[in-house]
């Protein structure tokens, strides 16, 4: 269907793309795609694995252990963040204000058939890293080939 449209500049194409791309993302909440939800950049993830585990790794600056609840509902970790209120006094008046209070909450949904055996995680110098280790059945299984 977009080739058939006529594009009276040459960047029209790349741009509408784009534009699109980003009006088709999911809110911050939702549950969205293999790997889970898509955020504006904040709590930015990384989601990888190898031949035993799979690995997350969030960015959560100023967020204490306690604020966080980590939980594994079937094949999905779900990450909930609770940031406290800061206390402002009376006198202040802010001129710009971007750290946000309140509750967040990212849903991964890793692929695979069970629940991960084991979970791990920790936080250090502002990442939040959660090891989970693959059951049995979901490890790549090594066949060798013989020679008749």
């Amino acid at each position: 269907m977009y080739s058939e449209l006529v594009y009276p500049y040459p960047l029209s194409r790349e741009l509408f793309r784009r534009l699109n791309q980003f009006l088709s993302m999911p809110s911050f909440n939702e549950t969205e795609g293999f790997f889970g939800s898509l955020s504006s950049g904040e709590l930015a993830t990384n989601v990888w694995e190898d031949d035993d585990a799979f690995y997350v790794e969030m960015e959560v600056p100023g967020i204490k252990p306690e604020e966080i609840d980590l939980s594994i509902i079937g094949t999905e970790l779900q990450i909930k963040i609770a940031r406290s209120h800061e206390q402002d006094s009376k006198n202040v008046r802010y001129l710009r204000r971007e750290r946000i209070a309140g509750n967040t909450v990212r849903t991964i949904t890793l692929p695979m058939d069970s629940t991960p055996k084991e979970l791990n995680a920790t936080i250090e110098a502002g990442i939040l890293c959660v090891r989970l280790r693959k059951p049995e059945e979901a490890k790549v299984q090594k066949i060798t080939v013989s020679q008749k």
